[in-house]
């Protein structure tokens, strides 16, 4: 059982007719973690997220439980860290989510889980489009292409917004490495979560790239990294 801000909610119980039904599952500690995510996991559930104490180690990497919590479930992931002042709010909620895009499947899927999450607030968004440095004259042909693209991701992104109510406003860097830009706009406009769509790197440990590792490592706000 459940206590919520309206009252007690049982297993699989709904709150009103809204509300989706929310199963809860309480496990004592006689097993590693990892196995009863493992075990858990053949039910056929198809997204994990997890928000664990120990969740930094240093340098920008995982703590050694998230990677092997991870590691127990094949499928797609929500690694949330949480950071800054709103964690020591009970009911607070992120006041601006930015989500740096980059047309790939992975950003979408970060941007729709952005949106979902920025309607369910009532908050607004801003997506953040970053070209790679030294990517051209931006006056040339390959650059108006490169304008086209970047246009076209925002617009996605924006209408997507607008079918759930959401206002979205967009950004374009050119100037800046991905994790500078993404920092420096998170830091400018008080930005308290970010949601970026990342992939799984092989190895023993959880790893996302660099980009992932700077922003784990130095982001002032909340991370979630959602991984397909």
């Amino acid at each position: 059982m459940v206590k919520t801000a309206a009252g007690e909610i049982k297993p699989g119980q709904r709150r009103d007719e809204d509300a989706a039904p929310v199963d809860v599952t309480v496990r004592r500690h006689d097993a590693p973690t990892e196995e009863a995510v493992a075990q858990e996991a053949r039910k056929g559930y198809d997204l994990l997220f997890v928000g664990v104490e120990n969740m930094r180690a240093k340098n920008g990497a995982f703590h050694a439980d998230v990677s092997r919590i991870a590691a127990a479930f094949a499928g797609p992931l929500a690694i949330v860290a949480g950071n800054g002042d709103p964690l020591d709010k009970a009911k607070a909620i992120p006041a601006r989510i930015l989500v740096p895009v980059t047309g790939s499947e992975v950003s979408r899927r970060a941007a729709e889980v952005a949106i979902a999450i920025a309607g369910a607030c009532e908050r607004p968004i801003t997506a953040l489009y970053v070209s790679t440095p030294g990517a051209g004259d931006r006056r040339s042909r390959g650059g108006f292409r490169a304008r086209r693209q970047e246009q076209a991701i925002m617009k996605e992104i924006v209408e997507i917004a607008d079918r759930y109510d959401v206002t979205a406003s967009t950004e374009i860097r050119a100037d800046l490495a991905p994790r500078d830009a993404i920092l420096t706009e998170a830091k400018k406009r008080g930005h308290d979560l970010i949601v970026m769509g990342v992939s799984r790197r092989s190895g023993d440990k959880l790893f996302f790239g660099d980009t992932a590792a700077a922003l784990l490592e130095k982001s002032p706000g909340s991370i979630m990294f959602v991984a397909s």
